[in-house]
């Protein structure tokens, strides 16, 4: 088996993290991570694209990307589809009242 257990044998790119998080990356993130949803990034095992991660109350939706155009369209998409869901800024600026969803009792 020529290249190894989990190879086909051909060689791919690896991706520049640095130059993909030189965009608008970093804001949409913070944007996303503002509405209160769990934004997770990663690389695939080759290091050849990157993966993005959105989670929110356990649902979740991952795509890869080879470049950060395209994730930052996915990233604009996820924040419009998070917003028309009630999840952002509310019209008057206030960020949305939140209750939590389980109580922690004080030991004694």
């Amino acid at each position: 088996m020529a290249g190894g257990l989990f190879s086909d044998g051909t060689k791919s790119s690896v991706i520049d993290c640095a130059a993909f998080f030189d965009s608008g990356i970093p804001g949409l993130v913070a944007g996303l991570l503002q509405m209160g949803v769990l934004v997770a990034i990663g690389t695939t095992r080759d290091r050849g694209a990157v993966s993005i991660t959105i989670t929110s109350d356990g649902a979740f939706d991952r795509e890869y990307f080879r470049d950060s155009s395209t994730a930052e369209d996915y990233l604009r998409g996820a924040d419009e589809a998070l917003r028309a869901m009630g999840l952002g800024q509310s019209v008057n600026g206030d960020p949305p009242i939140q209750k939590p969803t389980r109580r922690r009792q004080k030991l004694t």
